[in-house]
């Protein structure tokens, strides 16, 4: 098992690519901290299918005093944490050029500053253990530029700035990496219609939408030991989308 007697905390994880994350986490020996905003009930069903011991907590990472309690409940629970997957996002549209200033400051709350919450609140107990991963979920809009959800866009090129910033400054003992999917069959891509589903399928070399679980192996090959010499890459995963 890859992450036997490890503490992984990963928000956002009741659903789609965070869920996954936290079933497969779980499968490799984690003890998983499963994290929602609004969805109690489906993060409890998350957590009935673990077998390993596993906490939710509700809190909405882009508030500051959530986030302290999300990582102070985690602490009392288990007592350390070793992983970290900033996984917490969302799209809020309109999100072009002309949207309101309110939905901007919204969008880089949500997608970026919460992870730099995250991130400061968590760093001071994995420097105390020696030892920690950081996984940082972006997106490949946030590296081609996407004029109809700019404010995500700035938000996820965000998120690579901030993982390379904090891979330098957390070295040697804290590694910190990103993920960069396109498109993934979650809540989001199915609710924006099977018409742009189709569309994303003929723009992608292989001719499909990313599964939750692909993603999630991705992120577990990050935090895991398999990529102890990586630190501040950002991984695209996106069926080739992103070479147009």
């Amino acid at each position: 098992m890859r992450l036997k007697d490890k503490v992984a905390l990963i928000t956002g994880s009741s659903r789609g690519i965070g869920r996954a994350a936290a079933l497969l986490f779980a499968s490799e020996g984690a003890r998983v901290v499963i994290n929602y905003k609004k969805s109690k009930k489906e993060a409890e069903k998350v957590s009935s299918l673990i077998s390993s011991e596993s906490l939710v907590i509700g809190a909405d990472v882009s508030l500051e005093a959530d986030v302290k309690r999300l990582v102070k409940e985690t602490i009392s629970a288990f007592g350390r944490i070793d992983i970290l997957v900033n996984n917490a996002g969302e799209i809020i549209r309109p999100g072009d050029w002309k949207m309101d200033v309110s939905v901007w400051k919204q969008t880089l709350d949500v997608n970026l500053t919460s992870a730099w919450l995250m991130i400061r609140e968590v760093v001071p107990h994995m420097k105390k253990q020696g030892l920690g991963s950081i996984v940082n979920l972006t997106s490949t809009v946030g590296l081609l530029g996407v004029a109809p959800v700019l404010a995500y866009s700035c938000a996820k090129n965000g998120i690579v700035a901030l993982t390379k910033a904090f891979a330098k400054e957390l070295a040697p003992d804290i590694r910190v990496n990103g993920v960069a999917p396109s498109n993934v069959m979650t809540d989001m891509t199915l609710g924006a219609g099977q018409e742009l589903i189709e569309f994303m399928k003929e723009r992608t070399p292989l001719k499909r939408i990313a599964e939750p679980e692909e993603l999630a192996r991705a992120i577990l090959f990050l935090a895991s030991d398999e990529a102890s010499y990586i630190t501040g890459h950002t991984l695209v995963v996106d069926g080739g989308y992103s070479l147009k």
